[in-house]
């Protein structure tokens, strides 16, 4: 009986092998391909084969290095080329694929009868649109609906476990999506500092209870400006997962904490059909928190939100197919039309309050994107991710199928192009949030601009959680601000909330007011941040040295770690990074000579 079954299951296994080989001739190869569906995540049904979808596709950059190299040089203070940004113009021709195999591509696609009219070619990657069915038999897969388990984190999406092009192609593709990218953005809320009701004893109370902006103005030293809203110093606030900037919250928020911005406005851009529904009943906090706390801090600045869709009210055609189910990429959506943008409405600080799991992201979807942001750097924008609000991660177990333990970095805070912000809470003196994401990149190697910095906190850590984090990875985050007990009106309600989704907009405003200082002195914009805050800026930030972020625990007691946590201490640490805000001091830094 046992020889029986031993031949049926060998049986099985050569059926499933032979299907494989099927599937994927001999004249295709594979590009990526999942073991199994990704944890949190159920198969569905199969979409309608008319169903558009409109991909992605990048080549496989030839001078990626050299460019990534440029970036930290032109952001680097004493280097000869600090400060001197580049135009669109000169990202693209640095970056555009070779026409040789970007015509193959190209004719590829037209083979497959992908319509000339959906095809569009920019820099190094490619868009076209299909049905369902027509992508299958391109990329010699299948498509399924899958759906997210989790009941507070619900959604679909239509994505495959794998794919293949041709062989003769193979090398020079990087990625296609959407197709392996499930991941799972989320706004960087704290579940710890969950949104609630304030009382009008709340409303009352000082700077140790609750924080405002005049708050945030007396413990960072920010001190009110003489300048004018101008088109190099435009401020960005990314909006996701259909979270709407309401004005009317917003004009009632500057009455009674902001009243001598009573004046300031944002307008609202829509990418990949985000909408601008100002009677929607759903949450707004997130967004309502970024620009009631980012563009008052920024004092006289041109605000624009990004609403940014993926699961908005878009009819489906050729060009459009619809983003509630085909097409939800955020990043790639969004950062493929700024970096389209004239450089004159390009912002020059971007902030973001959304983030997920490093590992819920396929490896070359992390590159590539990463790739962009660092676009972005070096045509001057200074980009601002919350570090997340998981402290070393939640469940701490990998998803690679050998369960694992481990702590799970977060994404985009752990690319090198990004500067990432982490929190704190308390006056006199300031201490790490518990719950204040950090650590080390799984994918990303340390940059050499943070190398001595955090070599200094590795010595300190010695052999605790040896195992358990990439050592020479990426490490974040990069400094911190305030993240608890922040006031944000909502529907017309005063609301408590945390997370390095407050902190993140906090610091935007004082980049802002720093890029102002340098404008209205003839410098150029401060650009990708880094390099300077490892140098010259840290001396501008307070040290935090108490306080630890906890984590590897999705709810109370369930521990995958035993105290699992990242300690505060003196210098970088990856709870707080470099530490907090001394605006005047940072003024006088970013005003003193770029080659020093």
């Amino acid at each position: 009986m046992r020889l029986q079954f031993l031949l049926l299951q060998t049986l099985a296994l050569v059926l499933c092998y032979i299907q494989l080989v099927i599937a994927v001739d001999s004249s295709h190869q594979r590009v990526e391909q999942l073991d199994k569906v990704p944890d949190g995540w159920s198969r569905g049904d199969r979409p309608l084969a008319s169903k558009l979808i409109k991909f992605r596709l990048a080549i496989n950059q030839h001078n990626a290095g050299e460019f990534e190299q440029k970036v930290i040089e032109l952001s680097t203070p004493g280097h000869a080329s600090y400060g001197q940004h580049m135009k669109r113009d000169e990202v693209k021709e640095f970056l555009s694929a070779s026409p040789a195999i970007s015509d193959r591509i190209i004719a590829w696609l037209r083979s497959e009868n992908v319509p000339a009219s959906s095809i569009m070619l920019d820099v190094h990657w490619i868009s076209f649109t299909v049905p369902i069915s027509q992508a299958q038999q391109m990329l010699k897969t299948e498509f399924f609906y899958f759906h997210r388990q989790d009941p507070d984190e619900r959604s679909t999406a239509i994505r495959t476990l794998g794919y293949s092009v041709p062989k003769a192609l193979h090398p020079h593709i990087q990625l296609i999506q959407p197709t392996t990218r499930f991941g799972n953005l989320l706004p960087q809320r704290s579940f710890i500092f969950k949104p609630t009701t304030v009382t009008s004893e709340q409303l009352a109370a000082g700077c140790d209870i609750t924080i405002t902006p005049d708050c945030l103005r007396d413990l960072y030293g920010i001190d009110n400006t003489n300048t004018r809203p101008e088109w190099r110093n435009r401020l960005g606030i990314s909006g996701f997962l259909e979270q709407y900037a309401r004005h009317a919250d917003f004009d009632e928020f500057l009455r009674h904490y902001a009243q001598s911005h009573t004046d300031a406005n944002f307008s609202v851009v829509s990418i990949n059909g985000g909408q601008n529904d100002q009677h929607s009943l759903s949450d707004s906090v997130e967004a309502n928190l970024d620009v009631q706390y980012s563009i008052p801090l920024a004092d006289e600045v041109l605000a624009t939100f990004y609403s940014t869709g993926g699961r908005g009210p878009v009819v489906p055609e050729i060009t459009h197919p619809d983003p509630a189910e085909s097409s939800n990429e955020p990043y790639l959506e969004q950062l493929h039309y700024l970096l389209n943008l004239p450089d004159e409405e390009l912002p020059a600080v971007l902030s973001n309050s959304y983030g997920e799991n490093e590992q819920s992201l396929p490896p070359s979807y992390l590159n590539a994107t990463c790739s962009l942001f660092a676009q972005l750097g070096a045509r001057g924008v200074s980009i601002l991710f919350g570090s997340g609000d998981a402290g070393p991660g939640t469940s701490c177990v990998r998803n690679d199928g050998t369960n694992e333990t481990r702590f799970l970095p977060g994404y985009p805070a752990s690319c090198p192009f990004v500067t990432a912000v982490g929190g704190t809470y308390g006056l006199n003196p300031e201490k790490a949030v518990s719950f204040s994401g950090g650590g080390f990149s799984e994918v990303f190697p340390r940059p050499q601009y943070q190398d001595q910095a955090v070599k200094g906190y590795l010595r300190h850590l010695g052999s605790r959680w040896n195992g358990l984090y990439n050592a020479t990875g990426r490490a974040y985050p990069d400094l911190s601000a305030q993240a608890a007990n922040f006031i944000v009106r909502d529907h017309g309600e005063w609301i408590s909330v945390g997370g390095t989704s407050a902190s993140t907009p906090v610091v935007a405003g004082i980049i802002s007011r720093l890029n102002s200082a340098r404008i209205a002195q003839g410098k150029p914009r401060m650009g990708f941040l880094n390099p300077w805050l490892y140098s010259q800026g840290q001396k501008g930030l307070t040290d935090i040295v108490l306080g630890s972020s906890t984590g590897c625990q999705r709810n109370p007691g369930d521990a995958r770690v035993r105290n699992a946590s990242w300690d505060a201490t003196e210098g970088w640490d990856p709870v707080t990074g470099l530490g907090t805000p001394l605006f005047r001091t940072l003024v006088k830094l970013a005003l003193s000579d770029d080659h020093e």
